[in-house]
């Protein structure tokens, strides 16, 4: 993990050529007009890099904002239609117990009748079917009643009171079977094999302590859907999976209860019924109306299904019901809008108000960006020569170690020094020798790598940091920038002026541990150099 120090380094010499100053007189064309630009303002315009950012942020927030109220006003809707759903449900489940209390009920009285339980035991049908009929009668008139059975412990079907010509059968249904197994009252919606939902109730049948069998009414749930219409005022639709059926018993279905559906209407399932004004081509697509985005560009209905099951929990059909929230979706648009302009005023009048509060910081900002770039170049970087200075060299100097030794990495530092420089300026003038400082520094920094750091020791001298450099590297690159200087000839004021250079190296961790130390060992390499007859490198030999 890298320290904030550590970023500061890496970034601070990435702008070589640009960091020569234009007082220099040899700074490269464009680099002195494009920081007098950022430093005066001209170029760093607050409406490109303020005022339209925060226009198009406001701009973002207005279309979040848009989003969240129509996502509130769904979600409200969502929870009120679930409400509604809900309220339907606890519905159907309410009809639904009234009937099994019903159906419980007459049962009971049929199990404690002596008459009944007498011809049962001796098997005389006739005499049961003739105490029965009347009973079936009056119940399918009052309470709808439309199945009446009894039935042998063996699941043997001894009568049926509405159909008494068919008989003997073995009775497979899920209610007699659970009733035969536990020996308990067994209440539960079973689909009939000519497409209806049936509400059976099967109860097992004692006489003098003794099991004889199992009465079992029903009746035809269909009217509950009417009923629950009744009630609500929506519009539903029934329906029953294809799966659970077989085409010809459902057509003769229709034709004993009078029913006219089409088989082929719909994919998967058959129409059972439809109450009220309810759009039968929703179902074709019916998944794609349960989403509210059909709601707010449509006309306002929202189609919900409540799944039907029967006692074995499969999901044998499904009631759709079609919500009319039109009102409600207009109030929900006209509400979004309200909100949305009265916000979006708001976000210009604060963009109007920002762009007059950034041209007064505009202004002033100005002279404070003059005045901090001035602030930052003197305290780290040399005045002359727009390289790093000696102050700014040691902190790099220290914070590369430090990297070196963590890492394990090599570093290396050159520190090079112009030969008789004291001559130049006899010859030719201090200002000839300040552009020559000036030019051996730009060419230092043409052949200087991304991640090098180069700075004005003081005087004529100027250091070099190599990090993640061994020193046969760094050798062979002060060589290079030995010969680099031999052949540049330096024009000032229309002077030649040839320069040479002696150069030290030295190198972590071969020479020394400590940056004081090191610069310490490249300094005497240096000395080694000038004794040697000049313009030459030499590498930090122990004694």
């Amino acid at each position: 993990m890298l320290y904030l120090n550590e970023i500061r380094v890496f970034s601070l010499h990435i702008p070589r050529m640009n960091d020569v100053s234009e007082s220099s007189g040899i700074a490269p064309k464009g680099v002195a007009a494009g920081r007098a630009q950022r430093v005066t303002g001209v170029g760093y315009s607050f409406a490109k890099h303020i005022i339209i950012p925060v226009s198009i942020a406001i701009g973002i927030i207005l279309v979040l904002f848009m989003a969240s109220a129509a996502i509130i006003m769904v979600t409200h809707l969502n929870a009120h239609t679930q409400e509604r759903l809900s309220t339907l449900t606890n519905a159907v489940d309410q009809l639904i117990r009234q009937e099994t209390d019903k159906l419980g009920a007459v049962a009971e009285s049929i199990a404690t009748n002596a008459r009944f339980a007498e011809a049962f035991v001796a098997k005389d049908r006739a005499t049961l079917l003739q105490n029965s009929a009347p009973l079936f009668a009056a119940l399918s008139e009052k309470h709808r009643i439309t199945h009446f059975y009894y039935h042998h412990l063996d699941g043997t079907n001894f009568l049926r009171v509405h159909h008494p010509a068919h008989f003997g059968d073995i009775i497979d249904r899920h209610t007699l079977g659970m009733t035969r197994q536990s020996g308990k009252l067994v209440a539960g919606i079973e689909l009939g094999v000519l497409g209806t939902y049936t509400l059976r109730l099967v109860k097992p049948w004692r006489y003098q302590d003794q099991l004889i069998g199992y009465v079992e009414v029903g009746l035809e749930v269909d009217h509950l859907f009417e009923r629950l219409h009744q009630i609500s005022g929506i519009a539903l639709a029934v329906e029953i999976e294809k799966q659970y059926l077989t085409r010809a018993q459902w057509q003769q279905g229709n034709l004993t209860f009078g029913r006219d559906s089409d088989w082929e209407r719909l994919p998967d399932s058959v129409m059972l019924a439809v109450f009220g004004d309810f759009d039968e081509d929703a179902l074709r697509n019916v998944e794609a109306q349960q989403g509210v985005s059909e709601w707010l560009t449509g006309g306002g209905t929202i189609y919900r299904t409540i799944p039907i099951n029967d006692i074995q929990q499969r999901a044998v059909g499904y009631v759709h019901i079609a919500l009319e929230e039109g009102v409600r979706r207009e109030e929900t648009i006209e509400t979004v809008a309200y909100l949305t302009l009265i916000v979006g005023m708001s976000l210009l009048a604060l963009i109007l108000i920002l762009r007059a509060v950034t041209n007064r910081v505009e202004r002033r900002l100005r002279t404070a960006i003059a005045e901090k770039s001035d602030f930052e170049r003197r305290i780290k970087y040399d005045q002359m020569t727009s390289v790093y200075n000696q102050q700014e060299f040691y902190r790099l100097l220290d914070l590369e170690l430090e990297r070196a030794v963590r890492q394990q990495t090599p570093l290396s530092v050159i520190l090079l020094d112009i030969d008789f420089f004291k001559a130049v300026n006899d010859e030719h003038g201090h200002q000839i020798g300040d552009c020559v400082l000036r030019g051996l520094a730009l060419e230092l920094m043409a052949h200087t790598r991304d991640g090098d750091h180069l700075a004005r020791y003081g005087g004529e001298e100027f250091t070099v940091i190599l990090p993640n450099t061994a020193l046969q590297d760094a050798s062979e690159i002060a060589e290079r920038w030995r010969i680099v200087v031999e052949q540049r000839v330096f024009q000032c004021d229309g002077q030649p002026v040839n320069i040479t250079i002696s150069l030290g190296v030295a190198n972590y961790p071969l020479h020394a541990d400590m940056s004081k130390t090191l610069l310490q060992h490249a300094d005497m390499a240096m000395y080694k150099a000038k004794r040697r007859g000049r313009n030459r490198v030499e590498v930090f030999a122990a004694r």
